[in-house]
């Protein structure tokens, strides 16, 4: 059940919340989260039923893990606990993959693969379970010092806002607003109207901005012909910006229906095609995930191996290798890894990753500082260039995708332009995505109007307390919602929930 969906709006939604606000009116506010927690229940069994089970096993078992650790402090438990969570990923998401390449490595066939191919990986495993880990983490590093109710637990973990694609929260961020949530303790009306205005945002970022560009995209990288140059380009633009206002769409209505139930989650992008470098990039992409990665892999290494640097080394370039090099490569393979099991969700950490590097060697170096228009678009290209490995179906079909954009012999006008192309020497032909004039200005037009938007549209999730009513946000929130209702019908996903 998608939030861009009529099952979730017009039925789930409403109920949802008609229960959850009739039960803390007249009842308490336990009974108002209890309530919350049996939608939530609900929602994720409404996919497949069978995974409700699983997630439940999860929560009941890492709150055991949890429980323990703080009984114990012991690294045993905790090592137990990230192997069982860590084991139940690698099973659901990366048994295929692991077992295709060590047959490939060893055998030199997969024989074996496709017994597994029907494997179904379960909604939103990647986030609760990240989730779960920090919280086993924090409470082995004393972040957490008390076992918090069971019912707080399993509301933390099953929120159904935040549970199939994020944010990735962390306890310390919710744990006293349900404990408010249970006392009554409740500004809801306050948050309410913001509320309402940035899942509205989101909606329509998602059905009237990602899922219009979506079909550009998928010509581009579906196509079986080879595609040329304009054409390289304007797909993965076009993908960069369906994946932008996709999961941009979704943080928003994560945020939003999280401020309407009276909890504030944390916000997921901060305008990141602004960003002038790679370490703003990601300081400003998929923020809790970056946290993540960064909290608790990339932070833990990066310290070690600076201690032994310290007293071990003083060339400086194995130093920058064994600090800076080394940890965030490896943070960023693990990240795309994150993502999809498959080579081309490697080379995209890999990519973003390599980049980082540069960025930081460039800082440490002490470097000139480029102007903003040099470094933003060596910014945007790395981002592009990851994407393009994130959207393709192979490593083979990425290079040659990437090979079309940056080659001279696949730079052609297509044949609606061959007036043009004539007077000015460039070659002409039929194009596959770019076929027809009329269909790839209004292609162009939507590329140039949400390139506009993605670095000028506003933050909302980030600035809910500054919105206050008035006539034209109750303008702006009806245009939004009635626009986004004309368009449920046509086919959607939201690109993370494979995630």
């Amino acid at each position: 059940m998608l939030f861009a969906s009529k099952e979730f709006l017009f039925f789930f939604l409403p109920l949802a919340l008609l229960a959850f606000h009739v039960a803390r009116h007249i009842s308490n506010g336990k009974i108002a989260v209890n309530i919350l927690i049996i939608f939530s229940l609900i929602y994720y069994s409404w996919w497949e039923i069978e995974f409700l089970f699983l997630l439940l096993l999860s929560v009941s078992l890492n709150y055991l893990f949890l429980r323990l650790i703080l009984l114990n402090s012991s690294k045993l438990i905790l090592a137990v606990g990230l192997l069982f969570n860590l084991g139940l990923l690698a099973y659901f998401k990366y048994r295929n993959f692991l077992i295709e390449n060590i047959e490939l490595l060893f055998i030199g066939s997969s024989h074996s693969f496709e017994k597994f191919s029907a494997i179904i990986i379960p909604l939103g495993i990647s986030f609760y379970t990240f989730q779960q880990i920090a919280m086993l983490i924090d409470a082995r590093d004393g972040t957490i010092k008390t076992l918090p109710p069971f019912l707080n637990f399993v509301q933390f973990v099953t929120f159904f806002p935040q549970l199939i694609a994020g944010p990735i929260v962390l306890f310390k961020e919710v744990r006293e607003q349900i404990e408010a949530l249970q006392k009554n303790q409740f500004d809801g009306l306050n948050v309410f109207g913001p509320g309402l205005a940035i899942f509205s945002f989101g909606l329509f970022k998602k059905v009237c901005l990602a899922d219009t560009i979506a079909p550009f995209a998928d010509l581009a990288f579906n196509s079986h012909q080879i595609i040329s140059t304009l054409e390289a380009w304007a797909g993965s633009v076009a993908y960069s910006l369906q994946l932008y206002f996709d999961f941009s769409g979704y943080s928003d209505m994560a945020v939003g229906l999280g401020l309407m139930f009276g909890v504030r989650l944390p916000f997921n992008f901060d305008t990141p095609f602004r960003a002038r470098n790679m370490t703003n990039f990601w300081k400003s992409w998929h923020i809790t995930m970056t946290r993540f990665f960064m909290l608790y892999v990339y932070s833990p290494i990066a310290l070690r191996l600076g201690r032994f640097a310290q007293f071990n080394l003083k060339n400086i370039f194995l130093i920058f290798f064994l600090t800076v090099l080394t940890p965030t490569i490896f943070t960023f393979l693990l990240s795309g890894l994150w993502h999809g099991a498959g080579w081309t969700f490697v080379m995209f950490g890999c990519v973003n990753g390599l980049a980082l590097v540069l960025n930081n060697g460039w800082r440490m170096l002490k470097m000139p500082k480029l102007p903003f228009l040099i470094s933003w678009s060596l910014t945007m290209l790395s981002v592009l260039i990851s994407f393009v490995y994130f959207r393709s179906e192979s490593i083979e079909a990425a290079h040659n995708f990437i090979t079309a954009m940056f080659s001279i012999e696949h730079f052609f006008f297509p044949n609606w332009l061959e007036l043009y192309a004539e007077k000015i020497g460039v070659p002409w032909k039929s194009l596959p995505v770019l076929s027809g004039g009329s269909y790839s200005v209004k292609f162009l037009i939507i590329l140039a109007i949400l390139s506009v938007l993605s670095v000028r549209m506003p933050n909302l999730s980030k600035c809910y307390e500054k919105l206050k009513p008035s006539w034209t946000l109750a303008s702006a929130i009806a245009f939004m919602l009635i626009m986004s209702v004309g368009f449920l019908d046509r086919p959607k996903v939201f690109l993370y929930f494979q995630f």
